[in-house]
């Protein structure tokens, strides 16, 4: 039995304890039906991938990455956090614009700063056109960008670091999305450190908030901590209405075990 074998299961049996907590959620009103069905959706369809992956069907996990599995769970706060899921990748920066349509001139137009389209191209159309242009760091961000928004955590990971690590470009969206899927890995220490590079290059962090408040108070008991990031946070005039009602939840939690 391989050890990655172990893990696929494991990851397996995560999908099957998160699809159980969804059910408990809904009958004790934590969650509303059309929520849960969402987010249950999600969750069937990794559990789906993965077990092909361990019949030998998909791709393999690289998971080499954070020192252990992308995803051993939803942790400190379970379905219950993802239900703002929308709500931030709302409040997120979106790198796409509008500009040219299909995969003909896409690199091109990018890497000069030219406004390009991207919502007619499918994810292996973009791969195909990061493969042949590794180094155009907006394309190969987008793509990073729409594999987190799907959940796609290990997809995204190899991307983000390609930006990070190879073509040494910090960029502050990057930086805060590897610390939330290495907080979601269970490493909040190396998590916070991602986030807080992030807020260093980008004080104006929006998002980054959120992710470094979640960091701090349940993945390092560190409610004093979780302040002024959420303070900061609510400082803003469009923050989705999800997002801010989850912000101020955990901020009364934070001030109260401060």
């Amino acid at each position: 039995m391989s050890l990655e074998a172990d893990r696929l299961r494991e990851r397996i049996a995560q999908t099957e304890r998160d699809l159980a907590e969804l059910a408990e959620q809904v009958d004790t009103g934590e969650l509303d039906r059309a929520t849960a069905e969402r987010l249950a959706g999600r969750y069937e369809a990794e559990r789906s991938g993965l077990l092909r992956q361990l019949d030998g069907e998909g791709e393999p996990v690289d998971t080499a990455a954070t020192g252990g599995p992308l995803v051993t769970g939803r942790r400190a706060g379970g379905a219950a956090l993802l239900v703002v899921a929308a709500a931030v990748l709302t409040f997120a920066v979106v790198n796409a614009v509008a500009g040219t349509e299909g995969v003909e001139g896409v690199a091109s137009d990018v890497a000069t700063g030219g406004g390009t389209n991207l919502d007619n191209i499918s994810n292996d159309q973009m791969e195909e056109v990061v493969a042949a242009n590794p180094d155009i760091a907006p394309m190969r961000l987008a793509l990073a960008d729409r594999y987190f928004a799907d959940g796609d955590f290990s997809n995204a990971l190899t991307h983000y670091m390609y930006v990070l690590e190879e073509l040494e470009i910090q960029d502050p969206s990057a930086l805060a999305n590897v610390g939330w899927m290495t907080y979601q890995s269970g490493v909040p220490d190396v998590a916070e450190s991602f986030v807080e590079r992030s807020l260093e290059i980008q004080p104006d962090g929006g998002v980054a908030f959120w992710y470094l408040a979640n960091i701090r108070f349940r993945g390092l008991d560190d409610a004093q901590g979780a302040l002024d990031p959420l303070r900061r946070l609510l400082e803003y005039d469009n923050l989705p209405a999800e997002l801010r009602t989850a912000a101020e939840e955990l901020l009364a939690e934070a001030e109260a075990a401060s």
